[in-house]
């Protein structure tokens, strides 16, 4: 069997025992871990079950694997004879995940019939399955589980070593009701496919593959809460929180980050053993103290769990020498040292690693207070006020703290000049470098001076050759219009949702062709930089320009409510906030280049969602609904998660918008950031406020109707549309009619039809709820002087 099966989403807390146990002799027993040939048994009608899991070994061979800690953690079953047989059966809770099952393996509900699998254990399920057979008095078979110890030796280790820090945890702690259940079945039908129970994860249940010939990838088939926890209907409580950051950092003249870390860890619930951190791989944990004591620090070697699950931090482990009681702040303190800030060229630097340079558990909301050294010819921008910059010699010395508690702090370097603006409040201090990166640089061109016309002298040369080089790009050439520009558009954000996640904001910029927003911090594409006639030939179109001109600077400032001040509550959720930024930077170009302009981008989005992609070929927007989040992502083409979260989160809010109106939409979005300010929301509570400024004549008040649609489900119909008079003035009937299709038969819209009896004078509005043909009637005086279905872009959809 492949060991090329695992499952990405690991858990925040890792317990250890008060026994003075510590994580790496553990760790090295599970790199040396053997399945034991006494410990193999002939099993027959033997049911494994956890919550949505059931699991039939219904005739075969079963080994365990040597005690680790008194704990059997690793299971083989193994199909022997032509009649010998396994069973897994998951039938997920909801449409969603049953639609995304179906998409996967061709069935709704997984039922699949299995001659191998490997079974990981750090809920106990060892011991009861031993207990189980025991009962029966069934005789080992130790020759059988010779041949199975030699054939899986590589098979346990892999698969013990890639789970390490869980089954550790589970070990350990002897907490065997948030233990890890892992099965790894070599089916008869769909191939390798790994399950997951995880009680300490918001959603429990996981069922995917690593694909064949990606190692690097996990799809997921499908993701949901337990049985249990969804009767419960609770979040998973915070273990720990780390907050206060005060943080010491220093770069020397080869760009290599020195920093001393010091935090304060106050614990949810009685801790023991371990507390799990992440970090850039590219930073070295030197040494760690808990309350001014040294500490053992255990970090994997294996990072296959990380690369599979595309994660790009790592974790390490915080041994805690005693048990730590709720309630209590202790002062936690990490030296660290690495590089991860970047050379890109011509005097040009960029942080890599932007969201784990310190260590960190999660991003919630706390305080930071940040010193920096560097050298005196560059500059830092990170989040915060700048409280202090001094130049020391050779060394330029600046301080940074936030003003109010923020999710996560990013810091970037160069040799930058800087402009400030300010707007009621708020101040925006715009950094540039003084050079581009060579990417960026114009190509000499090369240019033919013909021959003279004159009969040729002696010594007269051939056809002559010129190279011009263009004069570079100018990125400071925008700084000012940069800086005036934010301010600008951060004062109209403010006015419509309230004050940012903080009062000052530093925009700086990144070498490629994107942009990120940070607390108090913006990474702005270089391209944005430069004056559109200076841009590389590849970014001058219209469309574009106006990316980098107007959308991406309003977008990532946009960041500093949505996902800064008020974030998502699951990866299910992490559309609203790229949504909500994406679509105020749409209204801030609306506001200035009119409504035309606002649909033209809308247009543009619809196209990018209906352009085909993979095999066989479908829009990119059916890849799946966008509350899939990361799980719509692809390495390979057209990225769907890019699209459908960006182009149709967009276009979902601006139904929306048309929907509810202008007046309510805005009110709505600015109760959100009252509402949820400094903490989460999901996409049902999203629903639920919106559905709080609706009309009283909207057909669907609670827009569950509308959600189950745009946002839970897929599909983009053609709609055609006529209009037919009957009856003379005064009495007209004016009929409206709408055909859909390109859609399944189940997929409704609620859509207004505005008719406008005579010029200037108000619509009339009735609603139309689609179908294969749906018609709405008017009594009018005199023929309309228009009628429009959904105004104002007011649909995705294919018009004919």
């Amino acid at each position: 069997m492949k060991a090329g099966h695992l499952v990405s989403f690991l858990p925040a807390l890792l317990w250890l025992s008060a026994s003075g146990q510590t994580a790496a002799p553990l760790a090295e027993q599970l790199r040396r871990l053997e399945l034991d040939p006494d410990q193999c048994y002939r099993v027959r009608d033997l049911e494994l079950h956890r919550e949505d899991i059931r699991i039939f070994l219904n005739d075969g061979v079963l080994i365990f694997s040597q005690p680790l800690h008194d704990r059997r953690v690793v299971a083989i079953f193994r199909a022997i004879d032509a009649g010998d047989d396994g069973e897994l059966i998951v039938r997920p809770p909801d449409r969603g995940e049953r639609a995304s099952l179906a998409r996967a393996t061709g069935s709704a509900n997984l039922n699949e019939h299995f001659k191998t699998a490997v079974f990981l254990f750090g809920d106990g399920g060892g011991e009861e399955l031993l207990a189980s057979i025991r009962k029966a008095s069934p005789k080992p078979v130790p020759e059988e589980g010779l041949l199975l110890a030699s054939r899986h030796a590589e098979t346990v280790r892999n698969f013990a070593q890639s789970f390490q820090v869980r089954l550790l945890r589970d070990v350990l702690s002897g907490d065997r009701r948030n233990g890890l259940f892992y099965a790894a079945i070599s089916g008869v039908s769909r191939g390798n496919f790994d399950v997951l129970h995880d009680p300490t994860l918001p959603e429990q249940v996981i069922i995917g593959e690593v694909p064949a010939g990606s190692p690097g990838r996990f799809n997921v088939w499908a993701s949901f809460p337990s049985r249990s926890r969804r009767q419960e209907a609770q979040r998973w409580p915070e273990e720990v929180f780390v907050e206060d950051y005060r943080i010491e950092a220093s770069v020397d003249q080869e760009l290599r980050l020195a920093t001393r870390v010091e935090a304060v860890l106050k614990p949810q619930r009685p801790l023991q053993g371990a507390v799990l951190f992440e970090l850039a791989p590219e930073m070295e944990v030197k040494a760690a103290r808990l309350d001014g004591q040294p500490v053992e620090i255990f970090r994997r070697e294996s990072l296959r769990a990380n690369l599979i699950g595309g994660l790009v931090n790592e974790p390490f482990l915080l041994v805690l020498p005693r048990p730590l009681e709720p309630g209590g702040a202790h002062r936690v303190e990490f030296e660290l040292s690495g590089n991860v800030i970047r050379r890109a060229g011509n005097g040009v630097y960029y942080v890599g690693a932007r969201t784990n340079w310190y260590p960190s558990r999660g991003f919630h909301f706390t305080r930071f207070d940040m010193t920096f050294r560097v050298p005196k010819d560059l500059r830092v921008a990170a989040t915060g006020d700048l409280e202090e910059e001094t130049v020391e010699g050779e060394t330029r010395i600046a301080r940074f703290r936030t003003s109010a508690p923020v999710r996560l702090a990013g810091f970037n370097i160069g040799n930058f000049e800087s402009a400030v603006a300010e707007a009621k409040g708020l101040r925006v201090r715009v950094y540039a470098n003084r050079t581009v990166e060579p990417s960026l640089l114009p190509q000499p061109r090369q240019i033919v001076m013909p021959p003279s016309a004159a009969p040729r002298l002696p010594g007269r040369g051939p056809t002559q050759v010129i190279t011009l080089t263009p004069s570079p790009p100018n990125p400071q050439a925008r700084m000012k219009e940069l800086a005036a520009e934010t301010a600008a558009a951060m004062e109209w954000m403010t006015a419509q949702f309230g004050p940012p996640a903080l009062p000052a904001v530093t925009v700086s910029p990144i070498p490629g062709n994107f942009g990120q927003g940070f607390p108090g911090l913006v990474y702005l594409s270089t391209i944005s930089y430069l004056p559109e006639r200076d841009r590389p030939a590849a970014v001058q179109t219209s469309r574009l320009n106006v990316f980098y001109s107007e959308i991406l600077l309003a977008h990532e400032a946009a960041h500093q409510w949505w996902g800064n001040l008020v974030t998502s509550a699951s990866y299910r959720d992490e559309w609203l906030q790229e949504a909500l930024a994406n679509y105020t930077a749409l209204m801030l170009v609306e506001r200035k280049r009119g409504a035309r302009a606002l649909e033209s981008i809308l247009e543009e989005y619809r196209l990018e969602l209906l352009r085909e992609t993979g095999e066989p070929k479908q829009p990119v927007e059916a890849a799946g609904p966008i509350t899939w989040g990361a799980r719509l992502r692809a390495s390979d083409g057209v990225d769907p998660w890019r699209v459908i979260t960006y182009c149709k989160g967009s276009w979902i809010l601006h139904m929306l918008r048309r929907r509810l109106g202008d007046g309510p939409f805005l009110a709505m979005v600015g109760e959100l950031r009252r509402q949820h300010e400094y903490g989460t929301i999901n996409t049902e509570e999203f629903r639920a406020l919106a559905a709080r400024f609706t009309a009283k004549d909207d057909p669907d008040r609670t827009l569950e109707g509308f959600f189950d649609t745009w946002v839970y489900g897929t599909g983009i119909p053609v709609i055609e549309t006529s209009v037919r008079t009957r009856g003379k003035p005064p009495a007209l009937d004016v009929t409206v009619t709408v055909k859909q299709g390109g859609v399944p038969e189940d997929f409704v819209v609620e859509l207004p039809v505005a008719v406008t009896p005579v010029k200037g004078a108000r619509p009339v509005v009735k609603w139309l709820r689609t179908s294969d043909e749906a018609a709405v009637q008017f009594r009018l005086q005199a023929p309309p002087v228009r009628v429009e279905v959904a105004p104002g872009a007011g649909v995705l959809a294919v018009r004919k």
